[in-house]
């Protein structure tokens, strides 16, 4: 049988769950208290309009699939500016679950990418603060067609982005600075596996995703711009190589890979 792929996404905007942020909030009305404040739903709205949606639409491959998972519980100003952003975007999809369980919305979400007829999928993941080369798609798609080779059909496996950048908003100067990572990053993620196959990148944490499935890591290139600022809502943590790069040599990379450069990355 010969092997076909499609790649989609998924990429999570303030979904309201029942185990999400249970170390901060006892309660899922306090949970989306601070998920849809005002100071909060500004910063979210801003780096994804300026950094996380410009990377997939600078695709150079755009034969792929996103859905932007958000919450129907979602004030109503914030959930129509959300769908007035994606409206114009064919591939790009929003949609609102209702509040549950992360895993199971997850699930649900990457359930509503239909499998047009492929044998296999490769499905990434992608925080709505963070960014992926203009050639992610691409290269995504050359290397686990060339994988798929080396698998057994029904053999889930993992490529990870491992080289990129990030960029640190504190009190002080923003700070960019590159990195290459020992252990698989969140962003871009993918798990190339068969349509009927349950996993998915949220199915493990990434970090640890080498223990549980065949991993192939990437540094050809930069692939990602991870943000760290006051909303993150883990605790970001480089394992690897840090600050190796002069500031030209960053600025060059970004855009290069990017088509955003240094000082337009500081001002977001």
């Amino acid at each position: 049988m010969e092997k076909t792929l499609s790649i989609a996404g998924l990429l999570r905007f303030s979904v309201l769950t029942t185990t999400y942020y249970t170390e901060r909030f006892d309660t899922p009305e306090k949970t989306a208290g601070y998920l849809f404040s005002p100071e909060r739903m500004k910063l979210r709205f801003h780096l994804f309009e300026h950094l996380c949606l410009p990377s997939l639409l600078k695709q150079t491959d755009q034969n792929f699939t996103a859905i932007v998972l958000t919450a129907k519980a979602m004030p109503e100003r914030y959930l129509d500016r959300l769908k007035a952003l994606l409206r114009p975007v064919p591939n790009i999809h929003c949609f609102p679950v209702g509040t549950g369980k992360h895993y199971r919305l997850i699930k649900q979400g990457y359930d509503r990418i239909p499998d047009n007829g492929v044998s296999h999928r490769a499905l990434f993941r992608l925080d709505d603060d963070d960014a992926v080369d203009r050639d992610f798609i691409a290269r995504t798609r050359r290397l686990a067609t060339g994988l798929m080779a080396l698998q057994t059909p029904e053999t889930p496996f993992v490529i990870a982005h491992n080289r990129g950048f990030y960029l640190h908003k504190n009190d002080k100067e923003p700070e960019v600075f590159d990195a290459v990572e020992r252990a698989p990053l969140s962003v871009g993620t993918t798990i190339v596996s068969p349509v009927d196959s349950p996993v998915n990148p949220y199915r493990f944490n990434h970090r640890n995703l080498p223990q549980h499935l065949n991993t192939f890591t990437d540094i050809s290139q930069p692939a990602f711009i991870r943000t760290i600022h006051g909303d993150n809502k883990s605790r970001p943590a480089q394992i690897g190589l840090t600050h190796m790069m002069s500031e030209a040599g960053i600025d060059a990379e970004l855009q290069a890979y990017f088509g955003i450069g240094s000082a337009q990355l500081k001002s977001l």
